[in-house]
């Protein structure tokens, strides 16, 4: 192990994101290395044998040792720098919850990304088609997660309790996708007051802004009709798509 963590990652990645907020929000230092998933550089064949087989980010490199999975990383650096334990637990039940929500995210509302990225991606990678059935699959994860963010937010300030922790910053940046892509209609976040009223507050956290700006620039140009010059052939929300060309 070093003194110094090597993160690469790219900020337009939701999960990036969050790691990334993560180490700001706790000074651990770091040396960023920003993947080009544009050109599809996460997809070499060199790049998944040294450092990840499934070629996604973020990524972190502690010396000889290499992880992968955004909420492993999160767990490893709880530990790895002894950071406040409203992140990622102080106590085993509290440990839970957090492992609860991230085993809920990766199966319910990181699929929600579906939206974002076939609404204003997927049309860079493989041109015009019809991509309403992964739009469509998308926002049915997003239906069916926020009802139950909406419960949780109910019962305490953030997702796992009282206290700020990385299950927020994991769900938090998703919803920064969603919003640079303009994916959930006023009317929709109306249904949802307390997601809406704690992803305000999320907002203004130290980093927040930082972190997001990147995506939230790519986002307006994609509204306005901007093309993303992009020479990958594969999806960059792998696990939302339904034709078996875009997977891989």
């Amino acid at each position: 192990m070093t003194d110094t963590i090597e993160f690469l990652h790219h900020p337009t990645s939701q999960p990036c994101r969050a790691v990334h907020q993560l180490m700001l929000e706790n000074d651990i230092p770091f040396e960023e290395r920003i993947i080009n998933l544009m050109d599809g550089e996460n997809e070499t064949a060199e790049f998944k044998a040294r450092y990840n087989p499934t070629g996604q980010v973020p990524i972190i490199v502690d010396g000889d040792f290499t992880l992968w999975e955004s909420s492993a990383i999160g767990f490893y650096l709880s530990e790895r720098f002894a950071i406040p334990g409203n992140w990622l637990g102080r106590t085993m039940q509290e440990r839970a919850l957090i492992q609860q929500y991230t085993h809920f995210h990766s199966t319910m509302l990181r699929r929600g990304a579906g939206a974002f990225f076939y609404t204003r991606f997927a049309e860079c990678i493989w041109g015009p088609r019809d991509y309403s059935a992964e739009i469509a699959m998308g926002r049915y994860m997003l239906a069916q997660s926020m009802p139950i963010l909406e419960t949780w937010l109910g019962r305490h300030d953030h997702l796992c309790g009282d206290a700020i922790s990385f299950a927020d910053l994991l769900a938090f940046h998703e919803f920064v996708s969603h919003e640079a892509g303009a994916i959930i209609p006023a009317s929709e976040w109306a249904k949802f007051p307390r997601i809406r009223a704690w992803f305000d507050r999320l907002a203004e956290r130290p980093h927040a802004k930082a972190v997001s700006g990147m995506i939230m620039m790519v986002g307006a140009m994609r509204q306005a009709g901007e093309a993303i010059p992009m020479t990958r052939k594969s999806s960059l929300a792998k696990g939302t798509q339904i034709r078996p060309d875009e997977g891989h």
